[in-house]
């Protein structure tokens, strides 16, 4: 599955099925694959396996987020064979957001595996391997295994070792920086980490400055000038900027969209920008 956008899908807190029907048409008609997320932000919401069933009726392809924290090896191998049994053609594995932060702080917590062994886990069963030892009934499942990244400082190691379980896809968290993630990629081609996975970028738009400080304390961390820009009420043009500056980074696939509440349309140009820009630089 070739990728140069993705765009997620934040399951509804019901059962409207028919709001998951309008999300997939509206976010698939302008993506190569439709991320679905896994209780985000330690929220209830519709369950991703059932979100992705009713996206995948809608011919939509799906990459299905899996968080360690609130299932154990068992059932999150069971959910992998459920949702490649849909089609699903990725995986992304991820830690999940701690109880704490959600409407249920007392909830348990399992966390049953750590994320490079959630990595492990779907790697294996690709190749036809289940928890325990024994072989997956049947053909062997094809899709890819992904892993985030914050594009910060920090040594790309963990990165590394995440490709080493088994990942071959890489999304980023929020990247606000475009001079950050560009020192920090280039890191990463040395790495090899662009020689063995698809990276995505992460792209949302900070409409305020409110909304940077919100997407600061999920990670993301904001140049100046884009800050400033945002302030201003330009977020929308500082992004299709960092777009452009991001395309002209050799070894990136593409970028990986986050609405966040953005007008759906905004989001429709930003996808279309930056297949002409990552477009652009194969031409």
């Amino acid at each position: 599955m070739a990728l140069t956008v993705t765009c997620e899908l934040v399951p509804p807190r019901g059962a409207d099925a028919d709001a998951v029907r309008a999300a997939a048409n509206r976010w698939g008609a302008i993506a190569d694959a439709v991320n679905v997320t896994d209780g985000a932000r330690a929220s209830v919401r519709m369950s991703a396996l059932a979100t992705v069933a009713i996206v995948r009726a809608e011919g939509v392809e799906t990459i299905l987020q899996m968080t360690v924290r609130d299932r154990n090896r068992i059932a999150l191998a069971a959910d992998a064979l459920g949702a490649a049994a849909l089609g699903v053609r990725g995986f992304l594995a991820l830690w999940g957001d701690p109880v704490k932060v959600g409407e249920n702080p007392d909830a348990a917590e399992v966390r049953d595996l750590e994320t490079a062994e959630l990595i492990a886990l779907l790697a294996g069963i690709r190749e036809g391997r289940l928890p325990g030892g024994r072989e997956v009934d049947g053909p062997r499942p094809t899709y890819l295994v992904g892993s985030a990244a914050s594009a910060g400082p920090a040594p790309v190691d963990g990165l590394v070792a995440k490709l080493d379980a088994g990942a071959d896809l890489v999304q980023t968290q929020i990247v606000l920086d475009g001079e950050e993630f560009a020192e920090w990629f280039g890191r990463c081609r040395e790495a090899g980490v662009a020689e063995r996975a698809t990276v995505l970028a992460g792209i949302a738009v900070p409409r305020s400055g409110e909304l940077i400080a919100r997407m600061e304390k999920m990670g993301a961390r904001a140049s100046a000038e884009l800050a400033e820009r945002a302030e201003r009420g330009e977020g929308a043009e500082a992004v299709a900027d960092l777009i452009e500056e991001l395309a002209r980074i050799e070894g990136l696939a593409g970028v990986h969209l986050m609405p966040l509440g953005s007008p759906p349309e905004l989001i429709r140009d930003l996808a279309a920008h930056a297949r002409r820009a990552f477009g652009a630089r194969e031409a």
